[in-house]
C-alpha cells in the first residue's frame, strides 16, 4: 500500500485535528444542557440560571478558540451559581492547557466524585478517568528532606510553610522554578531555586551551616560574653593621657619665670626708692611714682609666682597619675612651693603702706623703703 506523502499526512493531521475540536465542542454543548438540568445547591433565579448558560457557552467557545485563560474565568464564574460535574471538569481542562496540573489534578478528580451515581454526567465520568491517570504522571513530585542543623528550621515553599506531613512525603507542583527557604527565628538562612519539568522528581535536603567558632581569648582576657568582658577596658584606654600634666607644668615653670623677671624689676624699683627717701624711711613726694611702680611689679610677681606654684603642682600631679604611680598630691605641692622659694631667695618681700610717720611729705603717708 503507498505511504501517503508529507502534504498528505498534513492534511489528514488537520482533519483529525477538526474532528477533535468538534467532538470537544459537542461534549460541551452536552454538558451545557447537564449544566441546567443538574439539581441547584441552592435556588437560583431563572435571571441566574440564563446567565450561568451564557457564560458556559461563552467558555466553551473560548475554550475551542484555545483561549483558555478567558474560558477559565468564564467556567469559574458559573462555578459560582452552579458547581456540577460538567464544570469542575472544564475548569480541569483550561488548567491542565495552561500548566497548573496540580490544579487541574484536583479538580479532575473532584468533577468525578460528583459525577458517580449521575446519569446525567456520563461524559465526565466516560472521560475523566483517562484525564487524571494522564495527569498523575505528568504532575512534578518535589521531596524536601532536614539535612544537618535544620532540625528546627521553617521550611517554606514558594513563600508558604510546610507542615510535617508535607515534609514527610513527595509534593507535586507545578511545572517550572520553584522556592525552597528555610527560616530560624524570622531570619532566612536557605533559599533555593528549584526548576522542575513535567513527570520528573527530584529530592532538596535543607543544611545550614554551623556558625563559626569564636576566636580564641587571648591568654589572660576574660572569655567573651563574661561580666568581666563587658567591664574590661586597655590599660592604654584606662591610662590618662600626659598631655594636660605636661602642659600645665610647663603653664607654671612660664609664670614663675614671669613672677622672677617681675621680682628683679621690683628689686630696681627698691634702690631708685632708698636712693630717694634716704635711711628715716620717709619720702618725698618726687618718690611717689617710683613707690606705685614698686607696688605694680610687686603685685604682678605675686600674681604669677601663685599661679605658677599652682600650674607646677598641678602638672606634677597629672604626670604622675598618667604614668600609673600613686602620687600624693600634696607630695607634689610642696616640692612646687620649695622650688617657687628657691627662684625668690626663700621669701616673697611685700609692699607696706605704713601710717603717717614723723617727717612724712606724702599726703599723711610713709612708703617703707621694702616691698
Amino acid at each position: 500500500m503507498a505511504r501517503a506523502g508529507p502534504r498528505a499526512r498534513e492534511g489528514i493531521m488537520d482533519q483529525g485535528g477538526l474532528r477533535k475540536t468538534g467532538r470537544r465542542i459537542l461534549a460541551a454543548a452536552a454538558l451545557g444542557a447537564a449544566l441546567v438540568a443538574a439539581p441547584p445547591a441552592r435556588a437560583q433565579t431563572k435571571e441566574e440560571l440564563a446567565a450561568a448558560r451564557v457564560l458556559f457557552q461563552e467558555g466553551v467557545a473560548l475554550s475551542a478558540a484555545n483561549n483558555c485563560a478567558a474560558a477559565l474565568a468564564k467556567f469559574q464564574a458559573v462555578a459560582n451559581v452552579r458547581r456540577t460535574p460538567q464544570v469542575l471538569f472544564n475548569i480541569a481542562e483550561c488548567e491542565a492547557r495552561l500548566g497548573k496540573l496540580v490544579s487541574a489534578l484536583g479538580n479532575y478528580r473532584m468533577a468525578a466524585a460528583a459525577a458517580e451515581g449521575d446519569p446525567r454526567a456520563n461524559d465526565v465520568t466516560a472521560n475523566v478517568g483517562a484525564r487524571i491517570e494522564d495527569l498523575e504522571a505528568r504532575v512534578p513530585r518535589l521531596a524536601i528532606r532536614r539535612g544537618a542543623g535544620a532540625l528546627t528550621a521553617t521550611i517554606l515553599l514558594d513563600g508558604t510553610a510546610l507542615g510535617a506531613a508535607e515534609m514527610s512525603g513527595d509534593i507535586p507542583v507545578d511545572p517550572g522554578p520553584h522556592v525552597v527557604a528555610a527560616r530560624i527565628g524570622g531570619r532566612e538562612v536557605v533559599r533555593e531555586t528549584v526548576t522542575l519539568e513535567e513527570g520528573h522528581a527530584k529530592t532538596v535536603e535543607i543544611t545550614i551551616a554551623e556558625p563559626p567558632a569564636a576566636a580564641a581569648p587571648t591568654a589572660g582576657a576574660p572569655p567573651p560574653g563574661s561580666p568581666a568582658a563587658a567591664t574590661a577596658i586597655p590599660a592604654a584606654a584606662a591610662r590618662p593621657s600626659k598631655v594636660p600634666g605636661l602642659v600645665a607644668l610647663g603653664a607654671g615653670i612660664a609664670l614663675g619665670a614671669a613672677g622672677g623677671v617681675f621680682l628683679g624689676l621690683r628689686a630696681g624699683t627698691l634702690s631708685d626708692l632708698d636712693a630717694l627717701c634716704g635711711g628715716d624711711r620717709s619720702c618725698p613726694p618726687s618718690a611717689r611714682p617710683t613707690a606705685d611702680r614698686g607696688r605694680l611689679y610687686t603685685g604682678v610677681a605675686e600674681a604669677t609666682i601663685g599661679l605658677g606654684v599652682i600650674g607646677v603642682a598641678t602638672g606634677i600631679v597629672l604626670l604622675a597619675t598618667s604614668s600609673g604611680g600613686a602620687a600624693e598630691p600634696d607630695a607634689g605641692a610642696a616640692a612646687a612651693r620649695s622650688a617657687a622659694r628657691r627662684s625668690t631667695g626663700g621669701r616673697v618681700r611685700r609692699a607696706e603702706v605704713l601710717p603717717q610717720a614723723p617727717g612724712a611729705d606724702l599726703a599723711g603717708l610713709s612708703v617703707a623703703g621694702s616691698f
